[in-house]
């Protein structure tokens, strides 16, 4: 993580820094479990390394939140039929804005035979600091 520290630090301040990971950074919701072997220590390391946005996945169920409240975790679904809870599968379209981030859940629609945009979430950026801006997912229409 200090390599990724010292490219992060050597980048342009006007630029995303973006951080991927295969397992989830957060809890998951129903599965309860982290996906990070000591996972207080990683998320920590995480916040440190100056990213400003974390994609992750590996839980198998969709979700949006700040880390630390320096960093937008985007934790993907699962584009297979191996979700959590009988959810349809999801994938996450994120954008990066200088004092913005947004997440929008598409979620399947069997019965139409395509993903359809469902859930947005925005959060605050810059500065080295992220907030969740609206209380609520705002659905897409």
């Amino acid at each position: 993580m200090l390599r990724v520290q010292r490219l992060f630090a050597g980048t342009d301040p006007a630029l995303a820094r973006v951080l991927v990971a295969h397992h989830n950074v957060l809890r998951g919701e129903i599965s309860q479990r982290m996906g990070l072997a000591h996972w207080r220590r990683a998320q920590q390391r995480i916040i440190e390394s100056g990213a400003d946005v974390v994609l992750c996945g590996h839980d198998h169920q969709e979700g949006a939140d700040v880390l630390g409240g320096k960093v937008v975790v985007s934790t993907a679904g699962t584009l297979s039929t191996r979700s959590r809870g009988a959810r349809p599968s999801c994938f996450n379209f994120v954008t990066i804005e200088p004092t913005a981030v947004h997440i929008t859940f598409f979620r399947w629609e069997g019965e139409r035979g395509r993903f359809r945009a469902s859930d947005t979430f925005a959060f605050g950026r810059g500065q080295g600091h992220a907030e969740r801006r609206d209380a609520a997912p705002v659905t897409s229409g």
